[in-house]
């Protein structure tokens, strides 16, 4: 695939291809741009390549040790012996990855890079003494908390969800500044959140804007929490439906709980829901679907094992 010099991709459209399932196209963006030398983009074709399955995960072991032999310090991790979100029974690790990894995000971190400055807070999070001053005022976690809190203000909009999961009390106005940042899984926490806290005018705010964005995980959570009654959210086998209907139109298998045979009629919801209902709520999210492509973040800590899960 060749582009003309103004029409020059950047990392940022393979990842917007990558958000929204359009994996080829993503592929291309990515080796196009490692061709031409840029680390990250190599790095990115590889996690493509995981993320398509088959052979190629197998092959993204080889793209990922390319791009970090191009100097991208989070192929150097993923490929580091001792990173538990590798593979490196099949891929070719090495301990030497680790420290060439830090010297490079130090670097970043102190130019200003937030998702270097993250990276470390992370790493240290791993670490024996942080788990031993985890609790003492002033150490352990008041310590990764102030190096999120930096993170955050250097850009790395994510670092709102690790403040909030680990401050004590858990202190949402970061995730809200992501949000209002366009940072789109913070539309789903803060539904959830506020709906939890009966909060309905603004679980309604936010939940209106997730689902606009098409976001299959926050699709998943609605099928899910109609389906058990949870979240905040009435037990309603037709709205579990119609967001299952979404889901399974995105592509995920949510099949068996569509099963009409009566063994899975405690869990069927053909067996619930009224046959004429049934096609009504399938066109229904057939459109929604038409208007409104799926959308999944990744980046450098939820992809591809979720270091961190949004």
């Amino acid at each position: 695939m060749s582009f003309p010099l103004q029409a020059m991709p950047t990392i940022h459209n393979g990842l917007d291809a990558l958000w929204h399932h359009h994996y080829q196209k993503a592929e291309q963006v990515f080796q196009t741009l490692g061709e031409q030398g840029n680390a990250h983009a190599m790095y990115w074709l590889g996690n493509t390549y995981q993320l398509e399955g088959g052979m190629k995960r197998l092959d993204a072991g080889r793209i990922l040790l390319r791009a970090a032999e191009m100097s991208d310090p989070w192929a150097m991790y993923r490929l580091y012996t001792k990173n538990p979100y590798s593979l490196c029974t099949v891929w070719p690790c090495s301990s030497k990855w680790d420290s060439k990894a830090v010297a490079i995000w130090e670097r970043q971190s102190n130019g200003g890079n937030g998702k270097a400055t993250f990276a470390l807070a992370l790493r240290k999070a791993r670490t024996f003494w942080y788990n031993v001053t985890k609790w003492l005022p002033g150490m352990g976690q008041e310590k990764l908390n102030k190096m999120a809190l930096k993170a955050f203000h250097q850009g790395y909009l994510g670092a709102s969800y690790y403040i909030a999961n680990h401050s004590t009390p858990h202190d949402f106005k970061y995730i809200i500044q992501a949000a209002s940042a366009g940072f789109i899984p913070a539309y789903r926490v803060l539904t959830v959140h506020y709906k939890k806290t009966n909060n309905i005018q603004l679980a309604e705010k936010y939940q209106k804007k997730a689902l606009q964005s098409g976001e299959t995980d926050f699709i998943s959570l609605l099928f899910h929490a109609h389906m058990q009654g949870a979240l905040g959210y009435s037990k309603n086998p037709e709205k579990a439906y119609y967001y299952g209907k979404i889901s399974s139109f995105y592509g995920e298998d949510v099949s068996g709980f569509f099963r009409a045979d009566k063994s899975s009629k405690e869990f069927s919801l053909s067996t619930k829901v009224a046959k004429d209902k049934q096609i009504v709520l399938t066109q229904k999210a057939k459109e929604f679907v038409r208007t409104h492509p799926p959308y999944h973040y990744y980046d450098e800590f939820s992809f591809p094992i979720y270091a961190m899960r949004f």
